[in-house]
């Protein structure tokens, strides 16, 4: 009888054995390109505040006319480079939301996904080194800031030592994302037809976003010109100050109506759109005339920089607002007309696209079914069954 129970409860054992092996998810510890792809984002947004963080403490120190003037200048510098960080993060995390989307099918949309992955990565490496080169600069204003802003100067370096950890997270998970890309195309020999999205309705979005963008570098121009006017007519703000301001609001004139042109051309652009093959020669036209518009309100934006900077630095306590407003348009409209120059590079590209392109991509699946080793074990175990039973 001891002998007859111990066989049970082999028995048993092994049956649970054979469950938990059937049963049980295969690769369930590997992260899916979905799962990389979010993690990618969350990166990429703490790399933004990071940014904003350095901006805003740099900030208050360089406003602080208690604080030495070298100091401050120490603070300026750091907070310039800030300006391009934040744009770095931005830029990041517009791509990994790209990706996010993508990653939904990672082998119809492999070539996009690598793409993406190379223009991150160079991101990535541009905001480590830009934060490597203000070590110094850093270390310093914590060294020689006063007591009353030594919570500024501790942050502006907790943040720049974070900024470089996170750095090299998003650099790890982008090559993490580059390799997964290939481990669907095992997981199926079958083949699923997908479509690829019609070139009209390529068109239609491209010519929304454009006209979009044409709309608020318009609105831009007339942001920087109304706050700039404020100040200017302020009689209470130092003559300098207002002088300088008075300077770029005479510039935003001009963007305003490079503003008002994109408007009249991406108006334009959408009635010659409804026949292309008709009209191909004028939309080719009137595409380079809008890149020469978008390129001149990008190069009188940057011409315009250090004043702006000057005056948020510059301006009393009463104009901040008006300032710090000027300050965010200039930046945002860059960002904008970056967008309204891929647009337009996108636009042409997908007018050109094929109408019915359709490609075969492989099957992927998030699971896998047990494969031979699994049922080679089965095997084994329904062996060893067979045997004891036959010995009792």
């Amino acid at each position: 009888m001891i002998n007859l129970d111990f066989s049970k409860k082999t028995i048993l054992i092994l049956v649970f054995l054979v469950a938990a092996l059937l049963c049980g998810p295969v690769n369930a510890h590997e992260e899916t390109a979905e799962d990389i792809s979010a993690e990618i984002a969350e990166h990429s947004d703490e790399l933004f505040s990071s940014a904003e963080s350095i901006l805003l403490d740099t900030k208050a120190i360089v406003k602080d006319d208690s604080v030495d003037q070298e100091i401050r200048d120490l603070a300026k510098t750091i907070h310039l480079v800030s300006h391009k960080l934040e744009d770095i993060g931005a830029d990041l995390q517009e791509d990994s939301a790209k990706l996010q989307e993508l990653t939904v099918d990672p082998a119809a949309n492999k070539v996009a996904i690598e793409n993406i992955i190379a223009e991150m990565k160079t991101y990535t490496a541009n905001y480590t080194s830009m934060l490597q080169e203000q070590h110094e600069n850093i270390h310093e204003l914590v060294f020689t800031v006063p007591e009353s802003r030594e919570d500024n100067a501790d942050a502006v370096h907790d943040a720049a030592h974070n900024a470089e950890d996170i750095a090299d997270h998003l650099n790890e998970h982008l090559t993490e994302l580059s390799a997964a890309l290939d481990a669907p195309a095992t997981a199926s020999a079958g083949t699923t037809k997908t479509t690829v999205c019609m070139n009209n309705g390529d068109v239609t979005v491209k010519l929304t976003e454009i006209k979009g963008y044409s709309d608020e570098l318009f609105t831009s121009a007339e942001s920087i010109l109304l706050d700039t006017k404020a100040i200017v007519k302020d009689e209470t703000v130092d003559q300098e100050i207002r002088d300088l301001a008075k300077t770029i609001h005479l510039v935003s004139h001009k963007l305003e109506d490079i503003g008002a042109d994109l408007q009249e051309d991406s108006a334009e652009l959408e009635k010659l759109s409804a026949d292309p093959t008709a009209n191909e020669a004028a939309i080719e036209v009137l595409i380079a005339k809008m890149e020469t518009n978008t390129a001149n309100y990008t190069s009188m934006l940057q011409g315009q920089h250090e004043n702006i900077h000057e005056l948020v630095f510059t301006v009393p306590e009463s104009r901040e607002d008006n300032a710090d407003a000027v300050h965010d348009a200039a930046h945002g409209a860059e960002d904008i007309a970056d967008h309204l120059s891929e647009q337009l590079t996108g636009f042409t590209t997908a007018l050109n696209s094929p109408a019915g392109e359709e490609t075969l991509a492989p099957a992927t699946s998030k699971t896998s079914a047990p494969g031979f080793s699994a049922l080679l074990a089965l095997c084994a175990v329904l062996g060893t069954v067979a045997l004891l039973v036959r010995r009792k």
